[in-house]
């Protein structure tokens, strides 16, 4: 029983050894029995996305063999074959895929030998393209609302904007030089400003600005459309060479040698002293007095000064009227010929009463008190202050200095 045994085990043994050298060359029939090889696939893979495209990189293998790369996206259907001009590791491979479509792919790179072996695909996913849907959120960079534009001392033009968006890159700035012709800038994305010295004034000033949708982009997106950049408005002095007094019949007379063009002297008092001024006699209150400008301005704000020894107090005007004509009525009166231009409420800072004045009081009237126009308002040649209160309610009226400044 046990040789029986023996001999079942023996043949058993036998059995499976020779099924097993039938079965393990079948795959050579498979391969036409020729030995599989594969040639040195690509290391450290990315991708730069772009515009409708993207680009692919990597290390090349050190594998000598290699003849060209092949590139199938679109689940092989599109295809794209590369060049091997390298085998160094070191080395970087850039590849540009073009006409690609807004939306995110996969990417396969197999590295072929010159005998047609082929590496291990290597997988470069999640590939995202962007296009005009991206173009289509994209903001320009805001301006400094608060503080758009200045002038420097040299006269050039600066632009101010807010901080930027991370993923801005720049803005364009596209304005009309001084010669005529449009001309165009850029605005970093790490500064806030930008000086034009060479801009022309009353022209537009229009912007746009770039963005890359990941680090790294191989393209810039600019936003759809150009903005407009608010109105560039220059205030500058107006010239006091050319002011005039303009004696009409029912204008107040100028009294103890305090004339009327002592206004624009450009004695303010700021040496110190009592200079003089414009002082009338007390015929009692509202009086008037008109000044020609010598040119039709669209003013913007003025200066008020007052006399210095009488600080809010006594003559200086407090409440009053500044009327604009180009062609005032020679009869003296407040016909249509004249527009008034706007009601002014001279402000003391300390708001304490006559004949009591704080240091912030004194350097806010030496300063000389800014009144402001309002906008929309005609450009005038010839103004009429009429003096309805002053601050001490005297029934005449003196200050020292007026100074006149205008948009262009």
């Amino acid at each position: 029983m046990k040789i029986i045994y023996n001999i079942a085990l023996i043949s058993f043994i036998s059995l499976v050894f020779l099924g097993c050298k039938k079965y393990d060359e079948d795959y050579k029939s498979f391969l036409d029995n020729k030995e599989i090889k594969y040639s040195g696939k690509i290391q450290a893979s990315g991708y730069h996305t772009g515009n409708l495209r993207a680009e692919l990189y990597w290390h090349p293998s050190p594998d000598p063999s290699i003849k060209k790369y092949v590139i199938s996206w679109n689940n092989g259907e599109n295809t794209m074959e590369v060049a091997v001009n390298t085998h160094n590791p070191e080395d970087i491979v850039k590849v540009v895929v073009p006409n690609l479509n807004e939306y995110v792919y996969s990417f396969s790179v197999v590295s072929y030998d010159s005998e047609g072996n082929k590496s291990v695909a290597v997988e470069i996913n999640n590939v995202r393209i962007y296009g005009s849907a991206y173009i289509n959120t994209l903001l320009n960079r805001n301006y400094n609302a608060g503080n758009p534009y200045e002038f420097t001392s040299d006269g050039s033009l600066k632009l101010n904007f807010n901080r930027r968006d991370t993923m801005n890159v720049s803005t364009t700035i596209k304005y009309t030089n001084t010669l005529g012709a449009v001309e165009n800038r850029e605005l970093p994305a790490e500064q806030n400003s930008i000086t034009l010295p060479n801009y022309k004034l009353g022209t537009s000033i229009q912007y746009r600005s770039s963005y890359v949708p990941e680090p790294g982009s191989i393209d810039a997106f600019n936003v759809a459309q150009f903005a407009d950049f608010p109105t560039i408005i220059k205030i500058t002095q107006c010239d006091k060479s050319l002011f005039k007094a303009f004696k009409l019949p029912t204008d107040i007379s100028d009294e103890y040698g305090w004339k009327l063009e002592n206004l624009w002297d450009n004695n303010t008092g700021a040496n110190g002293g009592d200079p003089a001024g414009f002082h009338t006699g007390g015929s009692g209150l509202p009086q008037w007095f008109t000044i020609d400008l010598g040119q039709v301005a669209q003013l913007d704000n003025f200066r008020l000064w007052q006399r210095d020894n009488a600080l809010y107090n006594v003559a200086n005007p407090k409440f009053f009227e500044v009327w604009g004509s180009n062609n005032p009525n020679p009869d003296g009166s407040f016909d249509s010929s004249w527009t008034k231009l706007q009601t002014f409420t001279s402000v003391k800072p300390s708001g304490q009463p006559a004949g009591q004045n704080t240091d912030a009081d004194r350097a806010f009237a030496r300063a000389g008190e800014r009144f402001n126009f309002p906008a929309g308002i005609p450009a005038v040649k010839y103004l009429r202050f009429k003096v309805l209160e002053t601050w001490g309610g005297a029934n005449y009226i003196h200050l020292l200095e007026l100074t006149f400044f205008k948009s262009n």
